[in-house]
């Protein structure tokens, strides 16, 4: 890991941990949501600044800027309480291109062997009992879009943990990505149970608020330290 990959943790880490103390101490406060979205627009704008040595690091940087399109919808709106429940649908077609992108740039050497099927059955068995849980409180033409948006979000945490056992990035930057992409995995089980949830969804509950932004933001943090790596490749790839 080079100095501006360290820096780059160093910054946001101890960011993320300043917000999750905000959220309990300020619960629903404006103030704090409008750090959330500057937190991201920052990541967005250090990731555009970085060159680029290889061509998933554009996709990388291209699913940044819709995931910061997506948290104007759901992060800086939310202070708007009267618009904030219409434009989720927003948000969530945003992310849903966002992730369609991830698997664009992880989606090398596909297979399926032993690895991705126990990958498949780990994500799975986390998701369905989500799902289980939440369809029943989901209505209308949402329901689909919730349905779409829980497909492409598995795929992208299936595919990108499987980058561990496909060869094609080197190993170090393969389990950062299979970080990346559990921990967004798990933040957005984490967004449907705010949103949907009825038992959550009409009042700002702080542990949930932690699991959500403690995930979110070393996510595309780590990201970001993907778009920064200079040797992205496994050496086999490079020697071909």
């Amino acid at each position: 890991m080079n100095n501006f990959q360290k820096v780059l943790l160093v910054i946001y880490l101890p960011i993320t941990i300043f917000i999750l103390i905000l959220d309990i101490l300020y619960p629903g406060g404006n103030m704090v949501s409008y750090l959330k979205y500057a937190t991201i627009i920052s990541l967005f704008i250090v990731a555009l600044k970085i060159k680029k040595n290889y061509t998933e690091q554009y996709f990388m940087n291209l699913a940044i800027f819709f995931a910061m399109f997506s948290d104007f919808f759901l992060v800086f709106c939310s202070t708007i309480p009267e618009i904030s429940r219409s434009v989720v649908s927003f948000g969530i077609a945003g992310f849903i291109l966002a992730y369609s992108l991830l698997i664009i740039a992880y989606q090398k050497n596909f297979k399926f062997g032993w690895g991705e099927f126990f990958t498949m059955l780990f994500v799975l068995s986390i998701f369905v009992p989500q799902y289980i849980i939440l369809y029943p409180h989901i209505n209308g033409w949402m329901f689909y879009g919730a349905v779409i948006f829980g497909l492409v979000l598995c795929y992208m945490a299936w595919t990108s943990i499987c980058t561990i056992f496909r060869g094609y990035f080197n190993p170090k930057i393969s389990r950062l990505i299979a970080l990346s992409g559990f921990l967004m995995f798990i933040c957005d089980l984490g967004v449907a149970n705010d949103i949907f949830n009825p038992a959550f969804s009409n009042l700002f509950v702080p542990w949930l608020k932690n699991i959500i932004w403690g995930s979110y933001i070393p996510a595309w943090t780590l990201l970001v330290v993907l778009i920064a790596e200079k040797n992205l490749l496994s050496s086999s790839r490079v020697n071909k």
